[in-house]
């Protein structure tokens, strides 16, 4: 497969040491510019041998560049996706897509007026643990009554000392809801396929007065097809993955590295009247995921051959961003929200 020629627009830290690192050794993608309006990271770049420039128009000039990679800071994927868009260049986009609902479906009108392939980047469905729970999930446990999904990201309170550049700079990153709630929520949608939310509660706290931004966000949500979702995302000290699902013919959970499946078997005679007795199985899942080398090859698969089924494309997760939108509503109100898909 002839390797996508593909720009990166930001070069912060996540993006210089964990996605060009990886994209390195990746066969599906070929470098060809780098832009950052740091002076600094433009160098740092350059360094690492790439072409650098710390103006847009430069970068959006590079000969034969076929797709761009959206790593800038999340108020300016909007105007770095439809200007690529407009150039008909293919994009991968950093979540969080947005930081508004009506953000998200402008940007979908101009990719689908272009026609280009759009993926963005939450890593999370690609690894193998998420894989191996969904396949689990669905045979042992759909159709599903409840969905629950609880992350930490190992960092760290304000309160304890802790500075995540989107807690402290909201603006800019639209919120823990927006910036780190969304990678939770998208596996619960991709959990529960085409059901809608219909309504959506939701708490956000932070450990001091002094906290710019949420830093714990904790939603209810139920949808249309009659499943509730309990989502929980937050930046304590201890990190953990606890994501679960109970359906009418069973219950399957994934907690860090293990997946647990549990089915009922015959009347326990030993218990209360009416007891099942439980049939437990626990599967390790293998480590070592290398997400973004799977979605780059699959990015470029996509591209190459038109088709994009395995793709979160702008499409499918601007309808999450009506319910992160619910969400923010809901913490300002203290009131349950319908999401607006109108």
């Amino acid at each position: 497969m002839k390797p996508l020629k593909t720009g990166i627009l930001g070069y912060a830290h996540y993006m210089r040491t964990n996605y060009v690192y990886h994209l390195r050794n990746c066969d599906a993608i070929e470098i060809v510019g780098v832009y950052n309006r740091s002076e600094e990271r433009r160098k740092h770049a350059e360094e690492d041998g790439f072409f650098a420039t710390s103006s847009p128009d430069e970068f959006f000039r590079i000969p034969g560049m076929e797709a761009v990679i959206i790593g800038t800071a999340n108020a300016s994927h909007k105007e770095f996706s439809i200007r690529a868009a407009r150039q008909g260049l293919h994009i991968i986009c950093e979540k969080p897509l947005a930081l508004s609902a009506q953000d998200a479906d402008e940007m979908v009108r101009e990719v689908e007026k272009a026609g280009v392939v759009t993926h963005v980047n939450h890593g999370g469905p690609y690894t193998e643990a998420f894989q191996t729970f969904k396949r689990m999930a669905e045979d042992y446990a759909s159709p599903y009554l409840h969905v629950h999904n609880r992350t930490s990201r190992e960092f760290g309170l304000w309160s304890q000392g802790a500075r995540h550049q989107n807690v402290a700079h909201p603006e800019a990153s639209g919120g823990w809801t927006y910036h780190h709630m969304c990678h939770a929520l998208d596996e619960v949608c991709i959990l529960l396929g085409t059901a809608r939310a219909t309504r959506v509660y939701h708490v956000m706290q932070k450990s001091c007065d002094e906290c710019p931004s949420e830093e714990l966000v904790n939603a209810l949500i139920h949808f249309d097809t009659g499943a509730t979702a309990l989502v929980s995302d937050g930046l304590s000290i201890g990190g953990f993955t606890d994501l679960a699902v109970q359906g009418l013919r069973g219950d399957v959970r994934l907690l860090n590295d293990e997946i647990s499946v549990v089915i009922p078997g015959p009347a326990d005679r030993t218990q209360r009247p009416g007891n099942l007795t439980p049939f437990i199985k626990k599967f390790p899942v293998p480590p070592g995921d290398k997400m973004i080398d799977t979605v780059s090859r699959k990015f470029c698969q996509a591209v190459r051959s038109g088709n994009r089924k395995e793709l979160l494309s702008f499409r499918f997760v601007a309808d999450q961003y009506r319910i992160l939108a619910a969400m923010s509503e809901s913490a300002r109100t203290g009131k349950s929200v319908e999401p607006r898909y109108d």
